[in-house]
């Protein structure tokens, strides 16, 4: 991963560094989350299947999991929180995880239950990047994808 790849964070958000969660906080108290476009690096995103709106859930305890052909990967919570909705969109067409992390690709519309306390734990996009920065070996792209063929578009 090179500089351009830290350059895409945008800057209106926190982040979740462990959870490689983004966090947009909303102006009637709720936030939107999401995940970055660094977790495409696990795989092309098959089935994404949240937890039930009203679930009550604790910093980095499971939202849901999104599935690739060859493993499930665990949604950690970025905060505490109550789901209030799960991106329908994201249930129809998981690939949108992937084309538009950041956009039409959010996962959950939450309530944060302990944020005061728990804010201090997410970043800046400034303070992310420099967390990543020391990181980036942790996000190599797979050597080829399952026709033989690099093709970074296919992981961006």
């Amino acid at each position: 991963m090179d500089q351009a790849e830290l350059e895409r964070l945008p800057a209106d958000r926190l982040y979740a560094a462990e959870q490689d969660m983004w966090v947009r906080l909303e102006d009637d108290g709720t936030a939107t989350l999401g995940t970055t476009h660094l977790m495409a690096m696990h795989g092309q995103f098959v089935l994404f299947t949240p937890r039930p709106v009203d679930t009550s859930v604790a910093f980095d305890r499971s939202l849901g999991v999104m599935e690739t052909a060859k493993s499930a990967v665990a949604i950690h919570a970025p905060l505490s929180c109550r789901i209030v909705a799960a991106n329908a969109a994201v249930e129809r067409d998981v690939t949108l995880i992937t084309r538009d992390p950041y956009g039409e690709g959010w996962l959950f519309r939450v309530q944060p239950t302990q944020l005061d306390a728990e804010r201090v734990r997410l970043m800046d996009a400034a303070a992310y990047r420099a967390w990543l920065a020391t990181r980036m070996d942790r996000f190599e792209p797979p050597a080829a994808a399952p026709d033989n063929v690099f093709d970074p578009a296919r992981w961006l």
